[in-house]
């Protein structure tokens, strides 16, 4: 039998520019679209395949808005600049009015009026679902971040004990190991972004779909239908309802997820980390990571450590074998009974 990997990382470099942003009078909607997400609503002036309707009575939380012609410029002190990917580069700015997120590929996102505004300023044929990507990721997160949320770079269910978060660098299969708990009775919570309250230790439901390499993919077609995405990795967007988390849960815990080959012995293993060393593990699984310095990381560095001293945080050491995710799901649910 040939044994895969969970995943391996591939580069935004490598994503296709098959779905380019079409010009403004054509993409733009006439009315509003409300979406739900992060346990808000997202109003936004064209689709979100990735997101579910929200009624038109539930108050918004985020109002996206499009800007035409060139970044309006505005003083301000960089945070950060990191590579995202291979050639690809993000800078985070803070302004008068808020905070400035540039990506090379998608464009300059304004994030002001205390996290509850974006203005996107699209770069000229950049990718409509990279753009998305980078909204509900990195934005959305900075948002989050801005309203006094921690957002980590993971995956998380709902199970009996409460919210069990997967946090992991891309590629380290935290998506196939929360749908994998999903078809066993598991509520997804959220895929990509988790965001965790420092004060109250609870997790908000992020966005409901989750993309998945082929060969994990084909495993859970009993969950509903799927698209081809970016990266030719399947999005599942159409999840049923039952299978999904859509209110604040408590954090039982939070997984630092570690694949190791198979030895032979346990698919599954967990070590409790100190808070200290916690702290350092979540802020290492910042979404927001080398993007946020100065003050601003001394504030999550203080998120980070108030996490720490109250979720049980555990290194999670899981056999690399995908034909093992089954039992590592069957383990983890027993300790979260």
């Amino acid at each position: 039998m040939k044994v895969h990997p969970w995943r391996v990382n591939r580069h935004r470099a490598m994503l296709p520019q098959h779905q380019a942003v079409p010009p403004l009078s054509e993409s733009l909607s006439a009315l509003a679209l409300r979406y739900t997400a992060f346990g808000g609503v997202l109003e936004a002036p064209f689709p979100f395949p990735e997101l579910r309707t929200a009624s038109e009575s539930a108050p918004i939380e985020w109002e996206l808005c499009v800007a035409e012609g060139e970044v309006v410029p505005t003083p301000g002190a960089l945070l950060g600049r990191a590579e995202l990917g291979a050639g690809a580069f993000g800078e985070l700015w803070r302004t008068a009015k808020g905070m400035r997120m540039i990506f090379d590929d998608s464009g300059t996102f304004d994030v002001i009026g205390r996290g509850r505004e974006i203005v996107w300023y699209p770069r000229a044929g950049c990718d409509a679902e990279l753009a998305r990507v980078d909204m509900l990721g990195r934005v959305l997160s900075l948002s989050l971040y801005e309203q006094g949320m921690m957002p980590l770079h993971g995956s998380a269910v709902s199970l009996p004990a409460g919210a069990v978060g997967f946090l992991a660098a891309k590629g380290s299969g935290k998506s196939t190991l929360a749908m994998t708990l999903v078809s066993r009775g598991a509520r997804l919570m959220t895929d990509d972004t988790l965001a965790v309250s420092p004060s109250t230790f609870a997790a908000r439901p992020g966005v409901h779909s989750v993309r998945l390499w082929e060969d994990s993919a084909g495993r859970f077609a009993s969950l509903g239908g799927s698209r081809l995405g970016l990266s030719d990795k399947r999005a599942f967007d159409a999840l049923p309802t039952d299978a999904l988390q859509d209110a604040t849960c408590p954090v039982a815990a939070l997984y630092e997820l570690v694949p190791v080959p198979d030895d032979g012995g346990a698919r599954a293993k967990r070590e409790r980390m100190t808070a200290p060393l916690a702290t350092i593990a979540l802020m290492r699984h910042s979404k927001l990571g080398v993007l946020l310095g100065g003050v601003d990381g001394i504030e999550v560095f203080s998120r980070c450590a108030a996490i720490a001293e109250r979720v049980p945080m555990y290194t999670l050491f899981v056999s690399r074998d995908l034909a093992a995710v089954d039992d590592v799901a069957d383990t983890i649910a027993g300790w979260h009974e």
